[in-house]
């Protein structure tokens, strides 16, 4: 079966979500149908699920209903500041919970990209019954200190540097440092994810007063029983490979797979043995 051409217009959405999410409107994209799988985007400046995910929707639309959500505050969703007492992954974890609810999706598979995958563990442990599988790239792993990795990492250090002062060429540097051939991306594709950022400057001013808290759920992590598919590439310089093998020690249900010539977008970088590794994963119990 041939691939399915979709746009970003054509897919787009918006949802108001309830109480569980602080009644925030998220923007989604969706294509397909049958058994949902929410495909969560990373942190970077500019990111959205679509930009994220945009080599994926297609295949796994001719099988799943694909639903690219943008979290708190990223493209289109509402912007959310975090409060004390209060942690991003949390509120993005609740915030996936109220666009179910809202959408009438009682369990969901879940495919989470760097901040992605810390949102998808998040809703693991506090929503069991919510998960069907989950899928976990470059993953933040739920707190605890990395050994023989020094934090921050360059990739986060130039990811920060980028949302304080952003340009197309510190566009260019992170995406250097992100993926293993950063010439792979467009100039096209960096004037965009540019303007996404200085378009949206009020998603900028809520995270410089948002609490950098983190949950620390390492704890928790073996109590996740969803099937979980950890991926991760090899020369990802922006989350330790060790992230990666804590989680696989810590989650009894997991499995891990590495990508050589492949830094923290496994999911554009090799998006042919992604999505057919991916699917398969779905596919099968």
């Amino acid at each position: 079966m041939a691939t399915v051409t979709l746009t970003e217009a054509a897919t787009s959405k918006f949802v108001q979500t309830g109480a569980v999410s602080n009644n925030i409107k998220v923007h989604y994209n969706e294509a397909g149908s049958g058994h949902p799988v929410i495909f969560l985007h990373g942190s970077g400046p500019g990111a959205s699920s679509w930009s994220n995910f945009a080599r994926n929707v297609g295949p796994f639309s001719e099988k799943y209903r694909a639903i690219l959500m943008d979290q708190p505050g990223y493209n289109k969703t509402d912007v959310r500041v975090i409060n004390e007492g209060e942690t991003r992954s949390q509120v993005n974890g609740n915030s996936v919970v109220g666009l179910m609810d809202a959408l009438g999706i009682e369990k969901a598979s879940l495919v989470g990209n760097s901040m992605g995958g810390a949102t998808a563990l998040n809703v693991a442990v506090d929503f069991p019954d919510r998960i069907e599988k989950l899928v976990l790239m470059g993953s933040g792993s739920g707190g605890g200190a990395n050994i023989f990795n020094q934090q921050p990492t360059e990739g986060s250090k130039v990811l920060n540097e980028v949302f304080d002062d952003p340009s197309v060429e510190g566009f260019r540097k992170l995406i250097n440092i992100m993926l293993y051939d950063g010439s792979t991306v467009s100039d096209e594709i960096l004037e965009q994810r540019y303007q996404s950022t200085v378009g949206n400057m009020a998603h900028v001013e809520a995270r410089a007063k948002s609490s950098n808290a983190s949950r620390d759920i390492s704890s928790l992590l073996g109590n996740i029983t969803a099937p979980t598919l950890i991926i991760h590439g090899f020369n990802d310089r922006v989350v330790p490979f060790e992230n990666s093998l804590r989680l696989l020690a810590a989650i009894t249900t997991s499995k891990l797979i590495a990508f050589q010539k492949c830094g923290h977008w496994a999911q554009f970088e090799h998006a042919g043995e992604f999505n057919r590794l991916v699917l398969d994963f779905l596919d099968n119990d």
